[in-house]
């Protein structure tokens, strides 16, 4: 069953529903009142993190591969900004150590 946000109309608190499908979500926890709006939410999902480490090592190697160094490193360090990892941290700071900047 899915999980969503819902805010009410009436006091303008966010919860959480989990709601079955075709069922009305239940009324508001602060307030009571039945008139709610299902909100927008993104997706939840999980790379695990060796498989998405040894894609981004293959991206920086395709980069390096083609000659373009600034790409590789440019990609390698928005990975590490967004992949908690020190693998792929090592392989930015690898990355900068080689080429000095």
């Amino acid at each position: 069953m899915p999980i969503y946000d819902y805010e009410c109309a009436k006091c303008g608190t966010i919860f959480e529903v989990i709601v079955k499908r075709g069922e009305r979500p239940s009324p508001c926890p602060e307030c009571g009142s039945l008139e709610s709006k299902r909100l927008i939410a993104a997706p939840a999902f999980h790379i695990k993190e060796d498989r998405a480490t040894a894609r981004i090592e293959k991206r920086v190697k395709s980069y390096l591969k083609d000659g373009n160094i600034s790409g590789a490193m440019r990609f390698a360090d928005q990975a590490a900004s967004m992949v908690k990892s020190d693998k792929v941290q090592r392989i930015s700071d690898k990355l900068h150590h080689k080429t000095g900047i």
